[in-house]
């Protein structure tokens, strides 16, 4: 019933990719989670993020409960574990049932829908200082897009405050319309002209992916890029349309499988194995 692509790369300035996405057709779900810059492995938090929602979905979850049981288990984690306390992710999120889909998101990755006759439009509300200054009138939209608190989260998947929300919303999506989800390293560096322009020549989705990852590095690939293409089949087939090449750049960027994570943990006192646990007990 899906074709999809989905990609990701470090980028040119950062060291680690602390992006993560599920591309998961089978269950009709896909997602896109940035780990916070700044905060304590970010990388492995967006992994954790990932790997709960896409769980809990499997289990029957709606997609809104799967994020907020992803935001109590990285506290949880942070807590058990205090030398990664802190860590924090954003998450944007779609759910299909049919052609009916749920997005839902946290933080300041984005979901786009892109229409028929080419038209593109932001679905998401980005939970940052520069929306924020937007919604109480001091700068415009146009504004944000290069304000200082464009990157200023005012709410992340691992960082309790009074406000802390699930954002969602529903829709049908129609035979020729795509939808988009984005981390900020995407969206950061290519205005709506600018995205939507890759989609005026009709291509597959997973070359869509190639030459808006390629624009964003063009751009400064300042930060991770990562990016879902999804549409439906027109066939009503389950397809997707990822090629090799994708793998191979998920393998350069992040480590994907557990056990190069598990690897990488190891360094801080067998962390991967903690969290496997950890995790295990928090889902009886």
């Amino acid at each position: 019933m899906f074709k999809s692509a989905a990609k990701t790369h470090i980028g040119h300035v950062r060291s680690c990719n602390e992006d993560s996405y599920i591309e998961n057709p089978e269950l009709g779900l896909w997602l896109v989670a940035d780990g916070v810059g700044g905060n304590a492995h970010g990388d492995f938090a967006s992994q954790v993020v990932s790997q709960t929602v896409e769980r809990r979905i499997r289990q029957g979850s709606p997609l809104k409960e799967a994020i907020e049981d992803a935001h109590r288990t990285v506290i949880k984690l942070g807590k058990d574990k205090p030398d990664i306390n802190g860590m924090a992710s954003t998450v944007v999120a779609i759910h299909f049932k049919g052609s009916r889909y749920q997005i839902c998101w946290v933080g300041d990755s984005r979901a786009y829908l892109i229409s028929e006759h080419g038209g593109i439009q932001q679905l998401t509300t980005d939970h940052n200082q520069a929306q924020f200054l937007v919604d109480t009138g001091e700068i415009t939209q146009e504004e944000a897009r290069l304000h200082p608190t464009q990157r200023v989260l005012m709410h992340a998947v691992g960082i309790n405050d009074e406000q802390w929300k699930v954002d969602q919303i529903e829709g049908d999506l129609g035979v020729n319309e795509k939808i988009l989800l984005c981390s900020d390293g995407l969206s950061g560096e290519l205005d709506d002209a600018n995205i939507k322009k890759s989609f005026e020549q009709g291509n597959p989705l997973a070359a869509v992916a190639d030459e808006l990852v390629g624009k964003a590095l063009e751009k400064g690939g300042t930060d991770n890029i990562t990016l879902a293409l999804i549409a439906l089949d027109r066939h009503g087939v389950r397809a997707s349309n990822s090629v090799d090449s994708d793998a191979t750049n998920r393998a350069e960027a992040i480590p994907q499988d557990a056990a190069h994570l598990a690897i990488k943990y190891l360094v801080l006192g067998i962390v991967a194995a903690l969290v496997v646990a950890s995790i295990a007990v928090w889902v009886v």
